[in-house]
């Protein structure tokens, strides 16, 4: 991915945001139990009543209040997300899409955990160095709320929340540029990357997000690193790119890592910001 030209330009972040009762949900409740039953789970007693919720439409309504991202007709509309919406026989990548003309590319990356935003930045990118795509919109949406016990959501608490991207062609403007963007199964090669990659900014201009539950002690010398301290799962370094925009012209490198833990998986996304030096031609 290296010489890609997508820069993340602008964004929104909305944590936390007021929940709904939604007694039409209560339909729900038996998809919910005949398919947690044939995998051999009960359904939360709890779910089954009316509980305020927030869903993937109301996430994206919330991130899209105050028109943060001004006249925009992206090429490529996408939405991903860990955890499942509230109510799963919903489209909200083509609801987004229609908010911004209808006209783009429009599709969902999920099944991945944390992950999932990591290979939505890879595809944006793809699409950008194919010549299919000047604009992109990315939304990463997290609702906490699910109809069984989830060991990381019940024992983390999770809050909902989303982060709001435009991600748009072309060096010119304001904005972190996308380099590189990769998972790693295997920590030791994951923090030796990390390593590599922020090795040659030790003067002060590298900065590692890292999420809740991501680290690495290996990190060079002079390396700053911003944690994510919030409750959330797979919206935590995107909202903290989504809230600091000043980034782009404080640091030379920006590394988006956090790590799975369900599943160990290291994600990372490596950023270039405006003191980066241009390569050599």
């Amino acid at each position: 991915m290296a010489g890609s030209t997508l820069a993340v330009r602008q964004g929104a972040a909305v944590l936390a945001p007021p929940r709904t009762v939604r007694p039409e949900f209560s339909i729900m409740a038996e998809y919910d139990r005949d398919l947690l039953t044939s995998f051999g789970q009960s359904p939360d007693a709890a779910a089954a009543g009316d509980r305020p919720v927030v869903t993937h439409a109301d996430l994206v309504q919330h991130l899209l209040d105050g028109d943060p991202l001004g006249t925009v007709e992206p090429d490529l509309v996408m939405v991903s997300y860990a955890l499942p919406d509230v109510h799963p026989f919903t489209t909200t990548s083509t609801q987004l899409n229609r908010v911004f003309g209808n006209r783009a590319s429009s599709f969902s990356i999920a099944e991945q955990g944390l992950a999932a935003p990591f290979s939505a930045l890879r595809v944006a990118a793809a699409y950008c160095r194919l010549g299919h795509c000047d604009q992109a919109v990315l939304a990463v949406l997290e609702q906490s709320t699910l109809p069984n016990h989830d060991p990381l959501v019940d024992g983390a608490d999770l809050v909902d929340s989303g982060a709001l991207l435009l991600l748009q062609s072309g060096h010119e403007g304001p904005g972190l540029n996308v380099h590189d963007v990769w998972t790693q199964t295997g920590p030791a090669d994951c923090a030796r990357r990390l390593a590599e990659v922020t090795a040659p900014d030790r003067s002060g201009t590298a900065l590692v997000v890292e999420g809740p539950r991501g680290g690495h002690d290996t990190l060079p010398d002079g390396v700053e690193v911003h944690r994510h301290t919030e409750r959330t799962y797979c919206t935590s370094v995107w909202l903290e790119l989504a809230q600091n925009p000043q980034w782009a012209e404080q640091y030379a490198t920006v590394v988006l890592h956090d790590t799975d833990p369900r599943s160990g998986t290291c994600s990372a996304a490596v950023l270039h910001g405006a003191a980066h030096p241009e390569p050599s031609p």
